[in-house]
């Protein structure tokens, strides 16, 4: 039975022209029902998305003439989504969702313009929660999934086939008008009324710290127009995070988006600073590119030891997005001095796990996993205090090693064997980015990224080569992108479908059983010490975090699966198995 229905209507001189032609009680549903509407124009290609409970009485007031957009958007169309599931809840979510999906269809066509009332969205998302109703999961399924594919692509209303194809977008994986949960709600709320306090918001890989970001930005935006905001971004997230706030409407003069380089470099006062992966931020050093320390060159920061401490002092808010276990270059903060330099902050942690989506049909959870993956990588270590780390997750989880699993493990032909994974899946769900990582186990150097015949991955007859570039790799125009192996600098920060790991001699096991990292097996010269400094044991455990931290980028990409192989690693393979006690 279909849960939603469509009504379409066309429009001239703002009047409906077939609505008396209409059954009866589809006029009835218009004057006094909960209904999705979309106007369009098929000159202009202007959208509107809205929502209401009386479609003829909104529409009047849309012509009325105080509408500006409304006077010159040459509408002639406008199509109304009604289903059984709609009420007020329901109705501020499918909105959104909709407005979200529009925007990511074609963001690229600078013809076709995508509206809506910016203010009640973005501000009544304060109040609008992931969880508000019971039948989410099925309006997503039911309703706007089939409208979008059955309905809005078949009649030419957009262009991408399936919302599969949009939803690994960052455009609408970082809305800043989707839903939040009440945790994120609650913590906006906290930071809107506290503009003088500083926060380090804490969470791990996938818990939606970059998306509280794009809804604080729209918040402080929408809630005090005389704000100045800047957002410090990594620099090869500048182009992605610009588009995401135009896109939306909230590119006016009063926000910066910037490195934490360029934005010190500015030496301008902000209300409020937001930084993304602040565990990224720079301390002085060699390790790193030299335009980092630049900013040591102000008499004013001379003589300060990271970035943080000139954020601090350029802000009147500072509000930190920070995981400590994807710190991954000794170019990066010390997780000591950052503790230090934030200790009068609030701290906040972010628990619900977004990215990755365990099977419905297992006894585990999401939060199992990340719990298991912190245990196998840390328990040695003293990282795990520092995290949300619960150490009553579901083993089963890792000992399970079946198709339908999340996780599973191949201990022969690691590299075969993850290649075939991954086809297999996109032979049955060919919208999925899959993709095969490795920690930095092989020699890579910048170069090789122009020249498709250099390989570094080899097994049997299988040649493979590293990402050939960090910038969108994703989506890198290569004829072998989807073949290439990625690195941990190409993928942080990335959603990806199945994900499998490639696990190297990076890391081994010492004679009491704990993992460490191993310098001479490990191929990235901005990331290694030099062997003096390897000869002190605070800087080989150092050494040690940053490759765990890799792998545990590396193993939290997957949203809908991991598998990991053991490449040239037969010391972790025993541990690994060893840990969850699997024969």
């Amino acid at each position: 039975m279909a849960k939603f229905n469509h009504i379409i209507l066309d429009i001239k001189d703002g009047e409906l022209i077939n609505f008396e032609d209409l059954a009866q009680k589809q006029q009835n549903i218009l004057r006094n029902g909960n209904v999705i509407y979309i106007y369009r124009s098929t000159k202009s290609k202007k959208i509107y998305i809205g929502q209401t409970k009386h479609f003829i009485t909104r529409h009047k007031q849309h012509y009325s003439g105080n509408e500006i957009k409304f006077n010159d958007a040459n509408f002639d169309e406008v199509i109304i989504l009604i289903s059984i599931y709609f009420n007020g809840s329901s109705l501020d979510d499918v909105e959104s969702q909709l407005i979200t999906y529009f925007i990511a269809d074609n963001p690229s066509n600078k013809r076709q313009q995508v509206s809506y009332d910016q203010d009640d969205i973005i501000n009544g998302n304060g109040g609008n929660k992931v969880n508000d109703y019971a039948d989410r999961e099925k309006v997503a399924l039911e309703v706007v999934l089939p409208f979008w594919e059955k309905v809005l692509f078949p009649e030419k209303w957009v262009s991408t086939p399936t919302l599969n194809e949009l939803r690994t977008s960052a455009l609408v994986k970082y809305s800043p008008i989707k839903q939040l949960t009440d945790q994120q709600i609650e913590l906006i709320k906290e930071i809107l009324g506290d503009s003088k306090t500083n926060y380090v918001i804490n969470g791990d890989a996938g818990t939606g710290k970059t998306v509280l970001l794009t809804h604080l930005v729209a918040q402080f935006l929408n809630s005090e127009k005389d704000k100045s905001i800047a957002v410090v971004v990594q620099p090869n997230w500048i182009k992605t995070a610009t588009e995401i706030f135009k896109v939306y409407g909230l590119n006016n003069s009063n926000l910066k988006i910037l490195s934490s380089t360029q934005l010190i470099n500015l030496k301008q006062k902000f209300d409020t600073i937001i930084v993304d992966e602040s565990h990224k931020l720079s301390r002085r050093g060699s390790k790193q590119m030299a335009s980092f320390n630049t900013v040591y060159n102000n008499p004013e920061f001379a003589t300060c030891e990271t970035h943080l401490e000139p954020l601090i002092k350029l802000s009147n808010q500072l509000i930190l997005m920070y995981d400590v276990l994807q710190a991954i270059r000794p170019a990066n903060i010390a997780r000591e001095k950052f503790r230090e330099l934030t200790s009068d902050f609030k701290k906040r942690y972010l628990t619900t796990q977004f990215r990755i989506q365990a099977p419905k049909n297992k006894s585990y959870s999401s939060e199992d996993y990340i719990n298991g993956i912190k245990y196998l990588l840390y328990k040695d270590t003293e990282l795990l205090e520092y995290t949300n780390f619960d150490p009553n997750f579901d083993r089963s989880l890792f000992i399970e090693n079946d198709s339908d699993s999340y996780f599973g493990f191949f201990e022969d032909s690691p590299l075969k064997n993850l290649i075939d994974w991954i086809e297999e899946d996109n032979n049955y769900n060919p919208e999925h980015v899959n993709r095969v990582l490795s920690g930095l186990v092989e020699p890579w150097r910048q170069a090789d990224g122009k020249d498709p015949s250099i390989t570094h991955f080899h097994e049997g007859d299988l040649r493979r080569r590293w990402n050939s570039t960090q910038d969108d790799w994703i989506n890198s125009p290569d004829d072998d992108a989807k073949e290439q192996i990625g690195s941990v600098f190409a993928v942080q920060g990335i959603d990806l479908n199945k994900v499998g790991v490639l696990i190297g001699n990076d890391l081994l096991v010492d004679e009491k059983g704990r993992l460490y990292g191993e310098p001479d097996n490990f191929h990235n010269v901005n990331g290694k010490h030099n062997k003096d400094q390897l000869k002190l044991p605070e800087t080989r455990q150092e050494f040690t975090l940053f490759v765990l931290n890799i792998y545990y980028v590396l193993l939290t990409r997957g949203i809908d699966g991991i598998r990991i192989g053991f490449w040239h690693n037969e010391d972790f393979k025993n541990y690994f198995k060893s840990i969850f006690k699997i024969q």
